[in-house]
């Protein structure tokens, strides 16, 4: 079994400061809380929240409050949202490549050649003794490594990514702790609104 072992910190308040290309999301205050961002409940992954961020101040601010920075904890130092956006890039790329969607919106998928090899983080690997089998964990130094290696741990369990029918928006299928391979809809509620629309002719 692979366990993702990670820690990190956020400040209570970022806020974005600069001009054009310089803009950049910075910490306020000095105080920071201490959390394990794959142990907070929710429908989707942290990978693919940050993948469908739509690139605007507000979403972006909005992940660091949420999240924390993606390479930084120091209180001193911010991010430029250009750094953000290349990263939602490379993050979109690499599920693209190695086949985590099933279909690429507004264009053809760009599969990876077999063979092809793609770095994913640099981590500790640890052996956790238990009450049963041993735990095989992996440890990322930042969020954005974290990200990349729940993708590739998602991808490489056989998971991809489709598009929901009623609302478009991306969600797991197929892997081993989400959906059905074959599911159309990202939650019961989009299905139910869906089939709802359905019968009083509006879809």
């Amino acid at each position: 079994m692979i366990d993702i072992n990670f820690e990190w910190s956020r400040s209570l308040a970022y806020e974005i400061t600069g001009a054009g290309n310089m803009r950049r999301i910075q910490p306020v205050g000095k105080n920071r809380q201490r959390f394990e961002p794959f142990k907070i409940e929710g429908d989707t992954p942290l990978f693919l929240r940050f993948a469908q961020l739509d690139r605007s101040e507000e979403s972006l601010l909005r992940f660091a409050r949420a999240w924390g920075l993606l390479r930084c904890e120091k209180q001193s130092q911010g991010e430029f949202l250009r750094d953000w956006e290349s990263s939602i890039d490379a993050i979109k790329t690499m599920a693209t490549a190695f086949g985590a969607f099933d279909e690429q919106p507004g264009g053809e998928l760009q599969r990876a050649s077999p063979g092809t090899l793609a770095k994913v983080s640099e981590l500790d690997v640890v052996l956790r003794a238990g009450p049963g089998r041993p735990t095989l964990v992996f440890k990322p130094p930042r969020l954005l490594e974290a990200m990349h290696l729940q993708l590739s741990t998602f991808i490489a369990g056989h998971g991809s990514l489709g598009a929901c029918k009623s609302c478009g928006t991306w969600f797991e299928r197929g892997g081993r702790d989400s959906r059905r391979s074959l599911a159309v809809y990202c939650s019961e509620t989009c299905k139910n609104r869906f089939n709802n629309l359905r019968k009083r002719g509006k879809q």
